[in-house]
């Protein structure tokens, strides 16, 4: 063999090295990416600080990089109202705070003025001072669009009083995305929050997974700085009289507390997972990661379970179980009947629990099911959409019967 011949074989054969290992260390970036945890920030929206908000606090506090916490409400004629946040329980948990300053959405401009804008920055710097990792101030106003320039002016004077080191914020509505003033507010702030849960007319749903993305596009493509996407981990009861409008809509209160006709707006887990999974094979410019409304309770009966929600965050598998029939007997001689959810995800309930047994004379149901009898079969119809969290155990009636052995069945 030639000396010619061979160094061009030694050649070749480095030049494949230098493929092999440029394609092996591109491949590692690329998986490295991926397995990068997406930034999760979560909105800390209740007005009592009770100890299952403390508990789960606790438990989310790992998975979180920064509180949004409402701190104070704005309103035309009251003026500036603090709630009564527990300052010690978010310095104990150490991480970053935002302070949230919510403006009632109906009120005028008027009240956008340098009052409140000095209050706001006020209060943040009180909790500074007070010791919470105070990281930025954020403004959640439903601005409608016509008064964007408006908006622009307020936060200008927010900008103008906020210490150095502070950023600005605000939460940002997809009605927002037609207006020419929107680049203006934009301007004027480090960071958005894009809301993309109960924007829709309740008649749509709570939040739909191909809109939100369609949005989140498009807010991509506008915003010029970093912004988050709001996503929801709660769902609500909406109420409508018989003209076919809106007369309540409940999110923070205990289930079926209205009477009328109404529905429960459910927001699937795996349709949130979905969505994630969507824009992170795609990634869209100046997306940092998802802003959670809000943190979940073990008390909170219209959210998610907090083990749900940390699935959801943390991308892992999504597997309901399907709900069991537990029977209870009390003093009277008669069973209760349970629904247990004994997985790790929640779960809608069934729409028919079906119980067979000999000489079933009596029987109830409790919300939200309804009785109805057949031959030797009592049946539990559901009159309105729910979940059964994980974990979680419900109550849905009791039943009768003279034979010991039952038979239940579940269907969907």
């Amino acid at each position: 063999m030639t000396t010619r011949l061979l160094r061009e074989k030694v050649a070749a054969w480095l030049l494949l090295v230098c493929v092999v290992m440029l394609s092996l260390t591109l491949s590692g970036c690329v998986n490295e990416d991926r397995a990068q945890p997406l930034a999760n920030d979560a909105y800390i929206w209740q007005r009592r600080w009770t100890n299952t908000l403390l508990t789960a606090l606790r438990i989310a506090a790992s998975s979180i990089r920064v509180w949004r916490v409402l701190a104070a409400e704005a309103e035309a004629k009251a003026g500036l109202t603090e709630f009564a946040v527990d300052r010690q329980a978010l310095r104990q948990m150490k991480n970053p705070v935002i302070v949230v300053i919510r403006i009632e959405g109906r009120s005028g401009t008027t009240q956008l003025g340098d009052n409140l804008a000095a209050a706001s920055v006020a209060l943040a710097a009180d909790w500074k001072k007070d010791g919470v990792p105070v990281r930025g101030i954020e403004i959640d106003y439903d601005c409608a669009t016509n008064r964007l320039l408006h908006y622009r002016d307020f936060l200008r004077l927010i900008r103008a009083r906020i210490p150095r080191g502070m950023t600005l914020s605000i939460t940002a509505l997809p009605s927002w995305m037609g207006s020419n003033d929107l680049p203006k507010v934009l301007a004027e702030v480090d960071e958005s929050v894009l809301q993309v849960h109960s924007v829709m007319s309740p008649s749509k749903g709570l939040f739909d997974r191909a809109t939100a993305y369609k949005w989140a596009r498009a807010w991509s493509a506008l915003s010029s700085g970093p912004f988050r996407l709001a996503l929801p981990t709660y769902w609500s009861r909406v109420s409508w009289n018989e003209d076919g409008r809106v007369v309540s809509i409940e999110s923070e209160v205990d289930r079926y507390g209205t009477d009328g006709v109404g529905r429960e707006l459910l927001v699937e887990p795996k349709e949130v997972a979905a969505l994630i999974a969507d824009l992170r094979r795609v990634p869209l410019r100046n997306w940092m990661g998802i802003a959670w409304f809000r943190l979940p309770t073990a008390a909170d009966q219209r959210a998610w379970s907090l083990q749900t929600w940390r699935a959801v965050m943390l991308g892992q598998p999504l597997r309901a179980a399907l709900p069991v029939v537990r029977f209870r007997n009390d003093r009277s001689g008669a069973r209760d009947v349970y629904l247990r959810n004994e997985g790790d995800l929640d779960a809608k309930l069934p729409s028919q629990v079906s119980i067979s047994g000999q000489a079933c004379e009596f029987a109830d149901a409790m919300a939200p099911y309804n009785l109805e009898r057949r031959t030797n079969v009592i049946q539990f119809l559901l009159r309105s959409d729910d979940v059964l969290r994980s974990g979680e155990e419900r109550l849905i009636g009791w039943i009768r019967c003279t034979s010991p052995n039952l038979e239940a069945h579940v269907s969907f």
